[in-house]
């Protein structure tokens, strides 16, 4: 459900503001009594705070427009802050590509492999797909890529060339 976001009331002496900053952005979530927006005026800086938990829809009026005494300045989307910044990042997060090898290799490496397997299988420039892992849940291990690599005879040849 979408609230009004509005300036505050300001007292009688003050006729008019000026929005300073939006301290949050348009779609993102807030907390309740969160500060959203600065309001400067002659004599004083007023802050406009979060109705409840939810996120800011729309801005109505930017950074540096004059604004008068509960003047309507943005709408607002209750709910629950968490569930709504949940949303925002599966939105924002951008669609997945096909990765590369060298990608998906280090990614298996980061896995399935602790450390020192790791700086091994990288320097020998070694398939971590094609190491069976004796650890934990297939984890590979340091003795598990220097047995892997004593078993094959190309591997310790390029190895010593280096």
């Amino acid at each position: 459900m979408s609230e009004e976001i509005k300036s505050p009331t300001f007292p009688e002496s003050v006729a008019d503001g000026t929005i300073a900053n939006w301290v949050k952005k348009e779609g993102e979530a807030v907390s309740q009594d969160e500060v959203i927006a600065e309001i400067e005026t002659d004599k004083v800086v007023l802050e406009v705070l979060a109705p409840s938990d939810g996120k800011i829809s729309k801005i109505h009026k930017n950074e540096g427009d004059t604004v008068l005494s509960a003047e309507l300045i943005g709408e607002f989307i209750s709910g629950d802050s968490e569930e709504l910044k949940t949303q925002t990042v599966e939105e924002e997060k951008p669609k997945e590509t096909a990765p590369d090898l060298e990608s998906s290799q280090d990614h298996l490496v980061d896995k399935k492999s602790g450390p020192a397997a790791k700086r091994i299988i990288e320097e020998k420039e070694l398939n971590p797909s094609e190491i069976k892992g004796s650890g934990k849940d297939g984890r590979i291990t340091k003795a598990d890529v220097i047995s892997h690599v004593e078993k094959d005879p190309v591997i310790e040849r390029i190895s010593q060339e280096n």
